[in-house]
């Protein structure tokens, strides 16, 4: 696999991960708080979730954070 694909699926697999423990929080607290249930937690988090501004704060922590780890791995010396 390239590296550059290998990076992409890195960052995607950031932004999933950072989107289900938010249906995680969001679920739950909807559950102990309203009368709808976890249900109303999902269209809750689906209405967050689907914001621009949302989805392009979680892409640009994930890549600033990928770069950051790259950057940190290319300057270490090789054993």
């Amino acid at each position: 696999m390239p590296p550059v694909l290998q990076r992409v699926l890195d960052v995607t697999a950031a932004i999933a991960l950072t989107a289900a423990l938010m249906l995680v929080i969001v679920g739950i607290n909807a559950f102990l708080m309203s009368r709808g249930g976890s249900f109303a937690g999902f269209r809750v988090w689906y209405a967050f979730i689907g914001r621009p501004d949302i989805l392009g704060t979680m892409v640009l922590t994930a890549l600033v954070t990928f770069g950051y780890v790259f950057w940190q791995q290319r300057r270490r010396p090789r054993l």
